[in-house]
């Protein structure tokens, strides 16, 4: 008589809750992805991407700009607990190939048109995957001391599921319903001929666990004997499957033999009905988080690896509206060369400042900080270590930039500019970042200067965290009058790309950037009052020269 209880028995409730959002908590709408492109996103996105199927998650993830504390410290904690035990992350990593299959199986079950024998064997494979799975990952964690609220409460959720009545049983049915079909090698099939020799009827006569093949001699065949212990040895071929998959199906002979194997199966089919409560859905969505984490502990070790300085940074609040790195290099140049000695820099925008504007001369590091500081704010509020020494960083509710793009034939440079400019200042709070590099550079230098001064009083007001790299270095002389003008939360103040000042055997000034960048006035004027000095015209040596007649 069947067992009823069994039938009934309560199906396996998994809640495995993620790695990347906290309890009630999950992703907001579709995020801003205007700046990825000036940034650089896509070198992050490939650095952190081993295997493409990763890359669309991993880039959502760092889109999305998660602003809530909570979330990036839930992450932060997560990230800690990879990076503090390497067993744990390489084990991660390789129960990704086992969890994609299960994610992609889950999405194909019952799907398709296809015979029972071919979903009972998936169905097999799929619990016997679920059941190795979470027995893995729970002794990962159980072996591990974890610190995460995350890891942790994944941990006891595993944990429950290996003591439910369902999992048990399930473990221990399993073999039994894997043994037909895992020893399934060849039928012996009975073939009854009428008086003319014809064939007239067939019947399966048994299932074998090895397979048959033609014999090489005649004396073999007609003996029977084997070519090894796995095989049974016939008289002559009958029947071969065509190579092309698709013409298998016209093949009368194997069709009935399928329906033949089909129905062997039906057993173990209708026991499986007692498991059709497990799914291991929410178990295949740990994979793109799990890939995140594995993929974000595996580059930063490689770049420490090669003298690259990593930090967790400490979490601001948003109204404190602060950004303070120690030490910030630009991490997609450190994954173009890992092993380039690589100038480091300090970020700082506070009540003493928040608006820099960033002078200096061409291919003399502007751009690469400016990156640089996007690409760490992208980085820590995604939960992730940032490229520095140290960090005290307050989230962002959006990035803004505005770096050089092409003339469109729509319409003029400078009104394309000015199109972007408008939509920073109609949507940026006074807790976003803005970062523009040589905007105004398709105008005349008046109207530029002029146009600057406007939006720099504008991103005053509104009282953003902003950089402004320009070669406009007249900009530096009316910060204290564009203070004037408006009132705002943000303070102006001037960044300088530095140059060094060489002397060559013929008496030439050279100036070779540092890639330093530090508060000051611009150096043009230095540059310009060392030649000065040099050719003896400078104001000083003119009046002493005067005085001295």
């Amino acid at each position: 008589m069947p067992d009823q209880t069994s039938r009934t028995r309560t199906p396996i409730h998994i809640a495995v809750g993620s790695l990347m959002w906290p309890p009630e908590q999950s992703s907001g709408g579709k995020p801003n992805a205007a700046w990825a492109s000036d940034l650089g996103l896509d070198d992050l996105v490939r650095g952190l991407s081993s295997e493409q199927r990763y890359s669309p998650f991993i880039r959502e993830t760092l889109l999305a700009l998660t602003a809530d504390p909570n979330v990036i410290a839930w992450r932060q904690a997560v990230f800690n607990d990879f990076m503090s035990n390497p067993k744990l992350a390489e084990r991660a990593r390789q129960l990704l190939p086992r969890l994609a299959d299960l994610r992609m199986g889950n999405a194909l079950f019952g799907k398709r048109q296809r015979s029972v024998l071919l979903e009972t064997a998936d169905r097999l494979s799929e619990l016997d995957m679920f059941l190795n799975v979470i027995q893995e990952l729970h002794q990962a964690l159980a072996e591990t001391t974890v610190q995460s609220d995350a890891l942790r409460a994944l941990a006891q959720q595993l944990l429950a599921i290996i003591n439910s009545e369902t999992f048990k049983d399930l473990k221990q049915k399993l073999p039994d319903l894997q043994r037909p079909l895992q020893h399934f090698a060849s039928l012996t099939v009975g073939i009854n001929l009428d008086a003319q020799l014809r064939p007239r009827s067939a019947i399966l006569l048994s299932i074998n666990e090895q397979n048959f093949v033609e014999a090489r001699g005649m004396l073999a065949r007609l003996l029977g004997v084997r070519s090894n212990d796995n095989e049974e040895t016939g008289i002559a071929p009958l029947h071969q499957t065509p190579d092309d998959p698709s013409m298998r199906i016209l093949s009368p002979l194997f069709q009935d033999l399928e329906m033949l194997i089909a129905e062997t199966v039906q057993p173990v089919a209708r026991a499986l009905t007692r498991f059709v409560g497990v799914s291991s859905t929410p178990l295949s969505g740990l994979e793109r988080e799990l890939a995140f984490y594995v993929a974000a502990v595996r580059m930063v070790k490689e770049l420490q690896a090669h003298g690259i300085p990593f930090c967790q940074p400490e979490i601001a609040t948003a109204a404190e509206r602060v950004t303070k790195i120690d030490g910030l290099v630009n991490l997609n140049l450190a994954l173009r060369d890992p092993a380039r000695q690589l100038v480091s820099n300090e970020a700082a925008f506070d009540d003493e400042g928040r608006i820099a504007v960033l002078t200096g001369p061409n291919s003399g590091g502007k751009t690469t900080y400016v990156q640089a500081v996007g690409i760490a704010q992208v980085m820590f509020q995604a939960g992730m270590m940032i490229p520095a020494n140290s960090a005290r960083i307050s989230p962002v509710d959006g990035i803004y930039t505005h770096f050089p793009a092409l003339e469109t034939q729509q319409q003029g440079r400078l009104a394309e500019e000015a199109a972007r400019l408008r939509t920073v200042c109609v949507k940026a709070t006074n807790q976003s970042l803005v970062l523009l590099n040589e905007s105004f550079s398709s105008t005349t230098a008046n109207e530029a200067v002029y146009l600057a001064q406007d939006l720099l009083c504008g991103l005053r007001f509104i009282g953003v965290r902003a950089i402004f790299a320009t070669h406009l270095v007249e900009l530096v002389d009316r910060l204290a009058e564009m203070e004037t003008n408006v009132t705002g939360a943000s303070r102006l103040f001037s960044l300088v790309a530095h140059v060094e000042l060489s002397e060559d055997a013929s008496g030439e000034i050279h100036a070779t950037p540092t890639f330093q960048i530090r508060r000051g006035v611009p150096q043009g004027r230095s540059y310009a009052q060392e030649i000065a000095r040099r050719y003896g015209i400078s104001l000083d040596q003119i009046l002493q020269a005067r005085r001295s007649q």
